[in-house]
């Protein structure tokens, strides 16, 4: 058996008050309750009685409606005034000698201008918008000589007051039945969106799962995240960035608090023609311990903070390189970064990402330098580990330091879960001995990897400068400088070096270059003392290595170059120290650095 809709009626008059009674006798499906009064003395009667019991809905009519819906929360259904209604008052006034008006709120006289144009009649149409307006109108019209007024029940009392004649427009049984049918409807609608929404909370109020719900303002609708700080910080984090995941019609992010991963999914949707962000929050606890640095996450390049691994200095951004690395992005296929320690394989494979179609969900790195037993059987078998997720970026950073049983059991799970299909995977090592060697060859042909080389800076003096510009823009901006470059002198200095440490050691020289330098441009100076400094410091680890890293498929005249470099940095770029090492006058080694310099 249903419910019975609990009905309030506050009737303007007492004919309305019966014929609501009259027609809800015979239905079985409401529980009416009426009482008479207009205007505020209605509006004082419905808070009266809706603070001491339960309506389900109101049923009102004419300007006691519009003012109990502008002051009280429960629904309402306004009782209609029928072109028959109207009519029938017509009818009347027509036997009434002299002319008449149609004076009233809206509900009245909207429906009355229709009619009377229809039917050709000439009366006069008065709209009130205001009760206050009603008394001085009305004292016009006498005064006019009008004889006969049509009109609601404000205007009826008021007519009566001042002695001038009047015919109280009511509403049929016909507007009283359809009045209660509307009213059992919207009830019982309201009433089923209500348990869909008490369903959907029961529904995802478990602790895997939360949800938000935003409207086309960015104000919150719905969520039934908890009151715990974690949880509180993700809700925040989500409404303050509510107009950046609204760029993306669909994103995946993840953001770890504390102990807690929060992959948060948005999507957007439209309903009755306005767009609704939603979001799918889900909560897994972190696969290892907050302050643990195995697993990184990120998940686009406006991510903030001291793990930035997204910005405009890259030197991946110039030349070569930076063909290679948007063309991979857009394929599937995983990729192997490699090259010698500093050359910006992390940044190289961030790009990758960044490029990417993937570049609206989650990124994650994973350093295998970290790993040790127990993290390994964690990151392969974890239920919260992110090598279970669909359609995510997974960086393998330093992957030549598994060793032979954990790189079996990789290879082993990308198989077994076809995580190379399900996830875009870029692998990054250093490539120096022969065991990296033949890691670059599995992985090349198990996985179809697309090599990605990474040259050093010494073979890239074409590059440096532009390179250095980028820098010098980005590092500007953080020293408060306003380095533009370097001296002609100094150039040549740096495109000279052999940079054993590549780009970290590049951009930790500029640094110190740009520290030193008040003016707009670095002295040959500055840069000769700062290099003398890095040889100092590099000349234990050169005495060990005992050999010159050099690339053999070269011409002669290049390796004859780097040879001369090389030794010209041992000796801290000392000239004539250089010269006797070489067993050649400084006069002819001068005419060898002048060649190469021609030749470039």
């Amino acid at each position: 058996m249903q419910h019975k809709i609990s009905i309030l009626g506050i009737a303007p008059y007492e004919g309305m008050a019966k014929l609501l009674k009259d027609t809800a006798a015979n239905r079985d499906d409401l529980k009416l309750t009426v009482r008479v009064g207009d205007l505020e003395e209605g509006l004082f009667i419905a808070k009266e009685m809706t603070g001491n019991q339960h309506f389900d809905v109101l049923v009102s009519r004419g300007g006691t409606a519009e003012l109990l819906r502008q002051n009280l929360d429960i629904p309402l259904v306004e009782v209609s005034i029928s072109v028959y209604d109207i009519l029938r008052c017509i009818k009347m006034a027509e036997n009434f000698s002299g002319s008449f008006a149609i004076a009233g709120f809206r509900s009245i006289t909207a429906a009355a201008a229709i009619l009377c144009d229809l039917l050709e009649i000439q009366a006069q149409i008065i709209t009130f918008s205001d009760a206050a307006e009603v008394r001085p109108l009305l004292r016009e019209l006498k005064q006019d000589d009008l004889s006969l007024v049509i009109c609601d029940q404000i205007t009826y009392n008021i007519s009566r007051e001042i002695g001038l004649n009047a015919i109280l427009v009511s509403s049929g049984q016909e507007s009283i039945a359809q009045a209660l049918d509307n009213a059992v409807q919207l009830t019982r609608s309201l009433s089923m969106l209500i348990r869909q929404k008490e369903l959907y909370k029961a529904a995802l109020s478990g602790k895997q799962e939360a949800a938000m719900i935003f409207d086309s303002t960015g104000q919150l609708q719905y969520s039934n995240l908890s009151g715990r700080s974690s949880d509180s910080q993700i809700g925040s984090m989500i409404q303050n960035n509510l107009d950046e995941y609204r760029n993306s019609r669909k994103q995946h992010t993840v953001k770890r608090i504390g102990d807690i991963n929060y992959q948060i999914y948005y999507h957007s949707m439209d309903y009755d023609g306005e767009p609704f962000s939603i979001f799918r929050i889900q909560k897994q606890p972190s696969l290892y311990e907050e302050s643990d640095r195995t697993i990184l996450i990120y998940n686009d390049s406006s991510e903030t903070g001291s793990d930035v691994i997204f910005d405009s200095s890259s030197a991946n951004l110039v030349g070569e390189t930076h063909e290679m690395l948007e063309r991979y992005a857009a394929s599937s296929f995983p990729v192997l970064i490699t090259g010698e320690i500093g050359t910006g394989k992390e940044k190289a494979a961030a790009l990758i990402y960044q490029y990417s179609n993937l570049r609206n969900n989650p990124y994650y790195v994973i350093d295998c330098v970290l790993m040790d037993q127990w993290k390994w059987s964690q990151l392969l078998s974890g239920s919260n580990s992110p090598l279970n997720q669909s359609k995510v970026t997974i960086h393998f950073k330093n992957i030549e330091h598994l060793n032979q049983r954990e790189t079996e059991m990789l290879f082993q799970y990308i198989r077994n879960t076809d995580l190379e299909n399900r996830c875009r995977l870029i692998f990054s090592m250093v490539r120096t001995e022969k065991q990296t060697a033949n890691m670059e060859t599995a992985l090349i042909n198990q996985f179809s990897c697309l090599l990605l080389p990474l040259t050093p800076l010494r073979e890239r003096s074409q590059d440096i400068i532009r390179i250095a510009t980028l820098y010098f823009n980005h590092m500007n901006l953080f020293l408060g400088k306003q380095v533009v470059g370097f001296d002609p002198e100094a150039a040549k200095l740096i495109c000279r070096y052999h940079w054993p440490h590549n780009l970290d050691q590049f951009r930790r020289v500029l640094k110190e270059a740009m520290l030193l330098t008040d003016s707009a441009y670095i002295s040959e100076e500055t840069v000769w003392k700062i290099l003398r400094q890095e040889e100092k410091r590099l000349q234990p680890e050169q005495k060990s290595a005992g050999t010159i890293c050099l690339n053999i498929n070269r011409t002669l005249e290049q390796i004859s170059q780097d040879v001369i470099h090389a030794v010209l940095a041992e000796e801290g770029m000392n000239k004539e120290k250089a010269a006797a090492r070489l067993g050649i006058s400084r006069t002819t080694l001068w005419r060898m650095l002048k060649s190469f310099e021609d030749t470039k």
